[in-house]
């Protein structure tokens, strides 16, 4: 019996001594080692046209507390809901509810479709069904909405989100609307029987492939930025044609996620820009507009990695085929190799493409540093990040 307990002392003593180590390493790397950059104050602009303000700048009002930010993503769910169904053909992403978590107090609330704020205990919360994921961007639906956890840190920090000016605060909404869009409405579409590649930054080492998909993202840019320019839209498909030629696996491995994120990234884009500026875009043609004003900032919208890209290849074509036709969506969700650029291309076809833009030797160099700059890595800080919220 002696040995039994010593025994089971000295488990306990070990399990003791892992669990310290844990919980300490954790602390260390998030709060020391590898910390989440903040700034309490806006470290970039918004972008105005005169009569439009996109960005943090734009609110009159930037929470301070979970509380303030519950008020404003109500406002933001209830203009949403009053929207949604123009938003994509038989959108069922519509008269949604949201049921919100503080990571750091454990408090629960419901905002309904029309923009109530209710204060929820956990166990009535639980009673929804939801999937606690309780970590900085942790979601998961229940029957009639989504749940969100909400990081009150993040509430405050203008790194988090101020880049994200179609939104223009802390980015909770983003989640719902992006990955609702997923969840809800791409199950329905036809789908690729096998996806080449999942790796996010995939093919970074290839970099004329990088270069030419970054100058394609810069030309689908002006070409949003300029609403009736058909030659810019032109000179974007003749890289789109270039890139596709000389690059043929790689141009297969992008399908699916032009496809899947650059119209999941769209949704977000409109239901964003409706959600966040009810003053300012009551319309389709505020919408067009705003949409323009974003593509201005190619500093925040051009990405490298093959999939990474899909999301401004894929999101601001979606943006040129509203404005050139009807029916687009409707095939993409029936065509499993169809493209946002890919329908573009297709839609002009009987037209003569300019001559693809060639790259410099500076430019390839300019991409290449830029894919190598080390302040491009925040995996590490996110993962610790994640870890500390899920312990603490």
């Amino acid at each position: 019996m002696k040995k039994m307990l010593r025994f089971f002392k000295v488990l306990l003593i070990i399990i003791a001594s892992c669990a310290a180590l844990v919980y300490g390493g954790v602390f260390l790397a998030h709060k020391v080692i590898f910390p989440i950059k903040t700034a309490h104050v806006p470290t970039s602009g918004a972008v105005t046209d005169g009569r439009l303000t996109l960005g943090v700048q734009a609110h009159a009002v930037q929470p301070t507390d979970i509380e303030g930010y519950i008020e404003i993503l109500a406002r933001q769910l209830k203009r949403y809901n009053e929207v949604a169904p123009e938003l994509w053909p038989d959108n069922t992403l519509t008269d949604q509810s949201l049921i919100i978590e503080g990571i750091r107090g454990n408090k629960f609330w419901l905002i309904t479709p029309d923009g109530a704020i209710k204060p929820l205990s956990k166990t009535a919360a639980l009673g929804y069904g939801i999937k606690r994921l309780a970590y900085f961007n942790g979601f998961s639906l229940f029957d009639g909405g989504m749940y969100l956890a909400v990081s009150e840190e993040d509430i405050t920090n203008y790194l988090i989100f101020q880049n994200y000016l179609h939104l223009g605060t802390y980015d909770a909404f983003i989640t719902f609307a992006h990955e609702g869009f997923h969840i809800t409405q791409q199950p329905k579409w036809q789908v690729m029987s096998h996806i080449p590649n999942r790796e996010r930054n995939g093919f970074l080492d290839n970099i004329p492939a990088r270069a030419t998909r970054a100058l394609l993202q810069k030309q689908l840019l002006q070409a949003v930025s300029e609403p009736g320019n058909i030659q810019l839209i032109l000179e974007a498909l003749a890289t789109y044609d270039d890139w596709k030629t000389k690059f043929p696996e790689e141009c297969k491995n992008s399908v699916y996620f032009d496809r899947v994120e650059g119209t999941a990234f769209y949704y977000e884009l409109i239901s964003c820009l409706y959600a966040a500026y009810p003053e300012q875009i009551s319309n389709g043609g505020d919408l067009d507009q705003a949409l323009a004003l974003l593509a201005t900032r190619e500093d925040i919208y051009i990405k490298h990695g093959l999939i990474a890209e899909g999301y401004t290849v894929g999101g601001f074509s979606c943006v040129l085929l509203n404005r050139l036709e009807s029916g687009w969506q409707e095939q993409l969700i029936n065509d499993a190799q169809a493209t946002p650029a890919e329908l573009l291309f297709k839609h002009f076809a009987e037209e003569t493409l300019p001559a693809p833009q060639q790259l410099s030797q500076a430019g390839l160099d300019a991409v290449s540093a830029e894919i190598n700059t080390p302040a491009v890595n925040r995996g590490k800080p996110l993962f610790f990040r994640v870890l500390y919220d899920m312990l603490f």
